[in-house]
Formats: structure tokens, sequence, C-alpha cells
């Protein structure tokens, strides 16, 4: 092989790396959006659970003192 094409192949193993790394940035960033959106919905799953069963026992309390 030549001197430009050793240089050529050089350029070329260093640059799909640099775009790999972007990629699998790309993919961490998006599955982590992914994560917290999950998240968040399980919170709100939670948080609506919580209230609802406060409020069954709430609503038990006071037919049991009628």
């Amino acid at each position: 092989m030549t001197p430009n094409e050793w240089q050529m192949l050089a350029v070329g193993i260093a640059l799909g790396s640099q775009l790999m790394n972007l990629l699998h940035m790309r993919w961490n960033a998006q599955d982590a959006r992914r994560n917290d959106a999950a998240a968040a919905a399980t919170r709100k799953k939670a948080v609506g659970d919580l209230y609802l069963s406060s409020f069954r026992l709430y609503r038990l309390q006071q037919r049991s003192r009628v």
C-alpha cells in the first residue's frame, strides 16, 4: 500500500470510531429520556394509587361511624 492509502485508512478508522461514539451518545440520551418518562409515569400512577387507597379508607371510616 502507498503512504496515501495508509493515511486514508487511518483517517477512515478514526472518523468511523468518532461516528460510532456519537451514535452511542445519541442512543444513550434517547434511553435516558425514555427511562425518565417511564419513571415519571410510574410516579404518577403510584401517587394516584396512594390517593385512591386513602380515599377508600376514608370512606370506610365514615361508613363505620354512621
